[in-house]
């Protein structure tokens, strides 16, 4: 049976406080526009590489990697059930869940973005779908028996990479931090409760 971990509830702190932002948004605005000039001091040296990242993010990259586990996973059926249906649930719950909260909230894109997008802001479709993608991957693959040295490597990694990629929407001014954080929130709220509920 899968035990509930009280420390989880540590995931709705970034919801609550890019919500929070965001409603004080102009209050906040002079901070979030600091963070964005100061990962700009990197520019434009890690411009290919946070584009690559940033890219590895968008939908079809999630769809993509989605479809990948699902394909292997029916190939080998014993996963199906246990890994892919349930990662590929998430995906879609998340996926639903963002665009909904974009036309319901709707907030304008920051002034300072380096290049043009579409939709509205908050929360951050990229975070959020990828922290949902990688975490529910996590969970599911945290049930297979594994060297340490492997269940190590696996948490570092499928945390890592949702977080950087929420980094580089900061970073190239496409998303405010709180953005970012409430997208990094709602993406692992809606993994673990897919996990817990599936």
């Amino acid at each position: 049976m899968k035990k509930f971990n009280p420390w989880l509830l540590l995931i709705l702190v970034p919801i609550f406080l890019g919500a929070f932002v965001a409603f004080f948004e102009d209050k906040f605005y002079h901070i979030e526009k600091a963070v964005f000039s100061a990962l700009r001091v990197m520019a434009p040296a890690m411009d290919i590489p946070a584009r690559l990242v940033t890219e590895l993010g968008s939908a079809v990259g999630v769809i993509s990697i989605t479809v990948i586990i699902l394909i292997v996973t029916i190939i080998k059926k014993d996963y199906f059930f246990t890994f892919g249906l349930p990662v590929a649930i998430t995906s879609i719950v998340s996926r639903i869940i963002n665009m909904l909260a974009k036309n319901i909230i709707d907030r304008e894109r920051p002034d300072f973005k380096v290049f043009q997008v579409s939709e509205s802001s908050f929360p951050s479709g990229h975070s959020q779908n990828n922290m949902a993608l990688y975490i529910s991957i996590l969970l599911v693959a945290l049930l297979i028996d594994m060297a340490p040295k492997w269940r190590l490597t696996l948490k570092i990694s499928l945390i890592a990479l949702p977080l950087l990629i929420g980094i580089t929407r900061i970073y190239f001014g496409v998303h405010y931090v709180s953005d970012v954080l409430a997208g990094w929130g709602i993406g692992a709220l809606v993994a673990v409760a897919t996990y817990f509920v599936y």
